[in-house]
């Protein structure tokens, strides 16, 4: 005989009633992943991971360097070379790459460089095969680690992170400093080659930058030497003026990548050189 409950439904229906109800509940999310910390010489470095959406997936290289210890940015400004992540080995992954915060402004052996000291986190968006299913990552990272001298450091580093894993604070703050993409706020973003020499201008339109540093990355072909002071004018302008080095010809039309960084802000844009100027 079927159980009934005060009120006169049926114990079953109830049960299934909840059943269906607690299907329908999302499931809760996973903890941030973190792998075990790995030796880097000079400091040490590890995996972590978590949020992200579909077969979008966050990961982060965080490293604890020691003090004086950097490592460069994508476009180092000195001699030296960026992290090198080779992900062979992984599972459930199709693509991973960096999305670079902006960096610190150090010296390195005489030069301007751009990097990372102490503890930071390089956040990493990683694309997946499988949805549904957890990212077994693996990844042999190699990287210049610089103070006095120069070492080349190599580590491998393994972490499995399940679809519901919770986005990790560290990777959360790391994106929070990446440059954003230049606004309406912004007037003008130039970039103008005279002879041997590439001027870059941009003006606010209603912000005056305190410490602008404006860092310019231009294709392979065009070979750039040390970035001169920023000029700062009135109404949110600013610039700076960089020689192009070598002797072979400048292609006639090319864009150069620009950050602008000032203070905690940060924003980039893609800007096409003018061709009506320097010849």
């Amino acid at each position: 005989m079927t159980g009934y409950v005060k009120g006169g439904w049926p114990r079953a229906l109830l049960l299934a009633a909840g059943l269906a109800a607690a299907a329908a509940m999302p499931a809760a999310a996973a903890p941030a992943a973190e792998s075990p910390w790995a030796d880097g010489l000079e400091g040490r470095l590890r995996l972590i991971g978590g949020g992200g959406a579909g077969d979008s997936r966050w990961l982060g290289l965080t490293m604890d360097l020691r003090p004086g210890w950097k490592i460069f940015w994508r476009s180092p400004g000195a001699p030296g070379l960026p992290p090198v992540l080779d992900w062979q080995g992984s599972r459930n992954l199709k693509s991973a790459r960096i999305v670079w915060p902006a960096p610190e402004i150090f010296t390195s052996f005489g030069f301007r460089a751009r990097g990372f000291g102490g503890r930071f986190t390089l956040p990493i968006r990683a694309t997946v095969r499988d949805a549904d299913a957890a990212l077994e990552a693996r990844v042999a990272v190699l990287y210049q680690l610089c103070k006095d001298v120069c070492i080349p450091v190599e580590a491998t580093l393994a972490l499995a992170v399940p679809p519901s894993a919770a986005p990790h604070p560290a990777i959360v703050a790391a994106r929070a400093r990446v440059p954003k993409p230049a606004g309406e706020g912004f007037a003008v973003w130039r970039a103008e080659r005279r002879a041997r020499a590439l001027t870059v201008q941009i003006r606010h339109r209603s912000r005056i930058f305190a410490k602008p540093v404006i860092l310019v990355e231009a294709p392979k072909l065009v070979r750039l030497g040390r970035t001169g002071p920023v000029t700062a004018g009135a109404g949110g302008r600013v610039g700076v003026s960089i020689p192009i080095l070598g002797k072979r010809p400048v292609p006639k039309d090319f864009s150069v990548r620009v950050t602008l960084i000032d203070g905690a802000g940060a924003w980039e844009k893609t800007v096409p050189v003018s061709a009506a100027v320097g010849r």
